[in-house]
């Protein structure tokens, strides 16, 4: 049986949590199978494990290098994401990128 979106999503969240580089790669493929927006699996999954390790830190129960390797596998999804992106975009005179952020024109 397949995972749904939101399982998908959920898995994502928690391999950011996890800072787990290779499942966030897998992750980000499967979704991508699955027909599964790649802004939807960003804001949704990434963007919030990326909260949790925020509130984390906050709490002190991480540290600063933690956020930075999340980080790190974030910008790794990311990049599996990317073509996908683009090519939803239509033209890539139509975007810019800044860093990780896209912005249409």
């Amino acid at each position: 049986m397949n995972p749904t979106k939101e399982e998908i999503i959920d898995m994502a969240k928690h391999a950011v949590i996890d800072l787990d580089e290779n499942a966030v790669e897998r992750i980000a493929h499967e979704a991508l199978d699955a027909g599964i927006s790649p802004v939807d699996l960003i804001e949704q999954g990434f963007v919030e494990g990326m909260k949790v390790m925020g509130d984390l830190f906050e709490e002190g129960k991480s540290q600063l290098a933690q956020i930075f390797e999340a980080s790190h596998i974030v910008e790794s999804g990311i990049n599996v994401l990317r073509p996908a992106i683009m090519s939803s975009m239509g033209s890539k005179n139509d975007v810019c990128w800044f860093g990780n952020l896209v912005v249409g024109v």
